[in-house]
């Protein structure tokens, strides 16, 4: 019964919940309180950095900043092009890992246990975004149609340039599909996890005996907490794939051969 009752859970866990309707849910106002925190929040470090106070949180935030420049984009686009794009990837390191973050905090900062992230048409937007700057980009450098003719490499005999083209129009639209699928199924997978051993929390401790729901309530605790910590982990990791993908793609898409 227990494994029942946590198998539902998980699927309330996962899945979005209207509040108004198709035009309101759970990961609607969430992305819109992660959106609002970025906003105030870079605004309050910014306003205290030029008053010359960037130590405690706003030197935290400073650092993560720095990080991301000269250890994603900078290595990637190099200083002159990867100052245009900074700003881009700033704010998508950003959104991506306060999404993965607000999702895993407890009742109330997080009302509904559910991450944005954890939903496939979040991540797809995100994806898309990625790809639109990769193409504007490659067409920037290379012209319009240069750009296409360059997805093909020089000196490829003209009998396999069809061939090689059709190639790499498909891994164009791969590369998107890969960031939709990588952030949402860890996410998704992290937050089954959770929803199974608090399942197994409440569940076993109710339906078992004193003794063996106790040390089972005990041992899902422990191991929860064990998988909150990693969730912690995996919010960054998950951040920083998606914006390092990211900015590799769009390197790929300005380089001479690419």
């Amino acid at each position: 019964m227990s494994a029942l009752l946590a198998a539902g859970s998980v699927v309330d866990h996962l899945v979005d919940t209207p509040l108004l309707g198709r035009w309101l849910s759970a990961h609607h106002v969430l992305l819109i309180l992660t959106a609002l925190a970025a906003v105030l929040g870079f605004r309050t470090v910014a306003r205290r950095a030029r008053a010359g106070a960037p130590g405690g949180f706003p030197g935290l935030v400073e650092v993560a900043l720095v990080w991301v420049r000269d250890e994603i984009v900078y290595p990637w686009l190099g200083p002159e092009r990867g100052r245009k794009y900074l700003f881009f990837f700033w704010t998508l390191f950003f959104f991506i890992l306060l999404n993965n973050v607000l999702g895993l905090l407890p009742f109330p900062f997080n009302l509904w246990g559910k991450a944005a992230t954890g939903n496939i048409n979040v991540t797809a937007s995100l994806a898309l975004l990625t790809f639109l700057l990769v193409q504007a980009s490659g067409m920037r450098q290379h012209g319009r149609l240069g750009y296409w003719l360059h997805l093909v490499p020089h000196g490829i005999h003209w009998l396999m340039w069809p061939l090689i083209f059709a190639i790499e129009l498909v891994g164009l639209v791969t590369k998107p599909f890969a960031l939709t699928v990588r952030l949402f199924a860890n996410m998704t997978a992290g937050h089954a996890i959770l929803a199974v051993l608090v399942g197994f929390l409440f569940g076993v401790a109710h339906y078992a005996n004193a003794a063996i729901g106790g040390a089972a309530s005990v041992a899902s605790l422990a191991f929860m907490l064990f998988i909150m910590l990693f969730e912690t982990l995996v919010a960054l990791i998950q951040a920083y794939i998606f914006t390092v993908l990211s900015a590799i793609f769009v390197s790929l898409a300005v380089a001479e051969e690419h």
